[in-house]
């Protein structure tokens, strides 16, 4: 497939790598693409390429989207919302408000519990199918997810069963054993909450190897 990475940090650049070794055509889109640690990374990956966001989203089959969540809007317009029609939209992005951790070492979402940033992303992209994944994990986690005590869980969240489905293939390429389908877009606001919950676990532990697993009787 052609897969479009929207966003240069470490998860795109982390899920760009993994795509780009299992045969896949890729390409990143940032806002800058001669910036050195992106040039960098292409060299090392000579097989990937870079784009702005316009000419990512109009290559991607699918597009992933890995933008921090403040300027996740911005991407999306300056990508053309036209470049999406149609197309799976893997929303990776937790709706974190940018302060960081609180005294308790609690993140907060910038939307609160009432909605969620997986509907936001729907709501921005109509004609597009939208599914949350992998916001439950850290980059380093995010590819072959081998643990000791058991197996890790993706959760995933849309409104197209179709869509759903093709991630759930793309997700068991990344070496994603378990991936459990949770519902419509709006249990996205959940999935987020995940995201709080993995990170104070992180911060209260000092430790970042952590993943969430269903268990079944």
């Amino acid at each position: 497939m052609k897969i479009a990475i929207l966003g240069s940090g470490d998860v795109g650049l982390t899920l760009a790598a993994a795509f780009s070794e299992r045969g896949h055509a890729v390409m990143i889109g940032t806002r800058h693409t001669q910036k050195e640690g992106l040039q960098d990374w292409l060299k090392a990956h000579p097989a990937a390429t870079s784009g702005t966001y316009s000419e990512t989203a109009a290559f991607g089959d699918v597009i992933v989207l890995c933008t921090g969540w403040t300027g996740t809007k911005a991407a999306i317009e300056m990508a053309g919302i036209w470049n999406f029609k149609k197309k799976i939209v893997i929303d990776v992005t937790n709706p974190l408000d940018g302060k960081g951790p609180d005294a308790a070492g609690r993140l907060h979402l910038a939307t609160g519990h009432a909605k969620s940033g997986g509907e936001q992303v729907q709501s921005w992209l109509q004609d597009a199918h939208v599914v949350k994944a992998l916001n439950t994990i850290g980059n380093t986690r995010m590819v072959a997810p081998l643990y000791e005590e058991g197996t890790p869980a993706m959760f995933i969240a849309g409104n197209d069963d179709l869509a759903k489905l093709a991630v759930t293939d793309i997700l068991g390429q990344l070496g994603w054993k378990d991936v459990v389908d949770v519902g419509e877009i709006p249990m996205s606001r959940h999935l987020e909450s995940m995201c709080v919950v993995w990170c104070a676990y992180g911060f209260r532990n000092g430790s970042w190897d952590h993943a969430f697993a269903l268990l079944r009787k």
